[in-house]
């Protein structure tokens, strides 16, 4: 169901009385959020009157603002992006904003609900429906021991609660020549993804691959069940596994 249908229902009343939480921001943050009305406005919806002068990882740094229906997210992570640890995953939190008589009320808020990347960053952050759901996908990854490769993570709000969707994450792209010794040896995979149309449940992904000097192209279809994408057409191309150092 759409975001404010559940919520609606479901956790108003519990978040009505919260018109701001203190929050230390990441001064670092202070020039994207004013060059951004609408990340502006979402942030003094949701946390108040905003003061950007703190530092270290457990700062707050407002990502992206997804526009749904009837509803925003404001994605926020916690310390700067990209200064975490090489292994650190980033901190992040989902809160919904509805907007209503020209004004924004926050009705949901969802902290620390995944970590995710490397050295403190997330790559991307856009919005999805999967299934009649509104949802959100993070495009996260790394490079470890000269395997790079980026994966995506999928989330559903669904019945109240932000739903993770297994299996998680999805590599989208995948390489290994900072670690073939024999350039010959090195591959590359790199996809595209989207939600049939058609068929809202229907998760796509075509993949493009790249070894041994040939190139070919594949694609899988995986299907929403429960809270689930189970691969439902074609197969993950051994390549990825190869490619990404799994």
């Amino acid at each position: 169901m759409r975001i404010l249908l559940v919520l609606a229902a479901l956790m108003l009343a519990a978040f009505t009385a919260v018109a701001g939480e203190p929050a230390a921001f990441c001064a670092t943050a202070k020039k994207p959020v004013d060059a951004d009305p609408r990340l502006a406005a979402e942030v003094a919806a949701v946390f108040g009157k905003a003061a950007f002068n703190a530092t270290g990882e457990d700062c707050l740094y407002p990502l992206k603002v997804l526009r749904y229906a009837s509803a925003d997210v404001l994605v926020v992570q916690a310390g700067e992006p990209g200064q975490g640890c090489h292994g650190c995953g980033a901190l992040v939190s989902a809160y919904v904003v509805q907007r209503v008589n020209g004004g924004l009320k926050t009705v949901g808020r969802y902290r620390e609900f995944a970590s995710l990347g490397s050295q403190g960053a997330v790559a991307d952050i856009s919005p999805i429906e999967i299934a009649g759901d509104d949802g959100m996908a993070i495009e996260s990854g790394g490079t470890f021991q000269g395997y790079t490769s980026t994966g995506v993570d999928f989330y559903a709000f669904h019945a109240g609660q932000l739903v993770s969707l297994d299996p998680t994450p999805i590599v989208i792209a995948a390489d290994n020549s900072g670690a073939a010794t024999d350039p010959s040896q090195a591959v590359e995979v790199t996809a595209t993804w989207f939600f049939d149309p058609a068929d809202k449940t229907a998760l796509v992904v075509d993949y493009k691959i790249e070894s041994h000097g040939a190139s070919r192209v594949e694609r899988a279809v995986w299907r929403l069940q429960g809270t689930s994408l189970v691969l439902s057409r074609g197969h993950v191309p051994p390549e990825v596994s190869a490619a990404s150092g799994d």
